[in-house]
């Protein structure tokens, strides 16, 4: 028995291959860069001293709390080892003493910018901070190391891919429990790249021979497996 790709409700081609575009390097960048190398923050400057870093990023929280990462290319990161000094907290209330946060921090930066040269970029974050500091969701912060502006792109992109896979009933390749177990390890691409038909086919909606979908319990087991590839990648 041959199964039959639906016309009806078929997302255009093009818009296919951009969706896939932004996802695959969305994954590039988070699998690459999610979790930069730790060292000290003095290594920082020198490294500016050498002349080999491009961009430094750091959360206006920082060192209360957030992080510190600087770049020597658009996906080789470092971050400062969190090291939360004492002298910014009241020992009293517990709450942050935001004018010796300002002091510790701009005593620091101040000798960051001594030390860049003029085409080092420097960027201080808000810690998810929006509109009138309004909270909103940004996705990995590796988006924002890599480039800003990327990053609703990129989450965007993950939320449509969801909306796809929980809206649609043609799925070819697996079942919808387990694209869900697959999408929570970075699958979203290969689900726009697979699903209901192969994107690189050049008659989508010619007959396809019949397959086996991989069920919920295989696309789990998948997705374990990919987990622990990526622990011992990164370890």
């Amino acid at each position: 028995m041959q199964a039959v790709v639906p016309v009806r409700g078929a997302v255009p081609y093009g818009a296919r291959v951009a969706l896939l575009f932004v996802l695959a390097l969305s994954t590039v960048i988070v699998h690459l860069n999610q979790n930069p190398a730790l060292r000290d923050a003095e290594e920082l400057i020198g490294d500016l001293r050498a002349g080999v870093v491009t961009k430094v990023v750091y959360d206006g929280s920082w060192p209360a709390y957030g992080s510190m990462t600087w770049s020597r290319g658009p996906l080789s990161w470092s971050q400062a080892r969190f090291d939360q000094p004492g002298d910014v907290w009241d020992p009293v209330t517990t709450r942050l003493i935001p004018e010796a946060l300002e002091r510790r921090q701009e005593a620091f930066m101040a000798r960051v910018r001594a030390a860049a040269g003029p085409s080092v970029e420097i960027v201080r974050t808000d810690g998810g901070r929006g509109f009138r500091g309004l909270p909103v969701f940004t996705g990995s912060p590796a988006y924002g190391r890599w480039w800003q502006p990327f990053a609703p792109v990129a989450v965007a992109a993950e939320v449509l891919a969801w909306l796809l896979m929980l809206t649609r009933r043609d799925h070819r390749y697996a079942s919808r429990p387990a694209w869900m177990w697959m999408f929570l390890t970075g699958g979203s691409f290969l689900y726009v790249l697979l699903e209901p038909y192969p994107l690189w086919r050049g008659r989508p909606y010619e007959v396809l021979p019949p397959r086996a979908r991989i069920d919920g319990t295989g696309g789990f087991l998948l997705a374990v497996a990919v987990m622990l590839g990526l622990g011992l990648a990164t370890a």
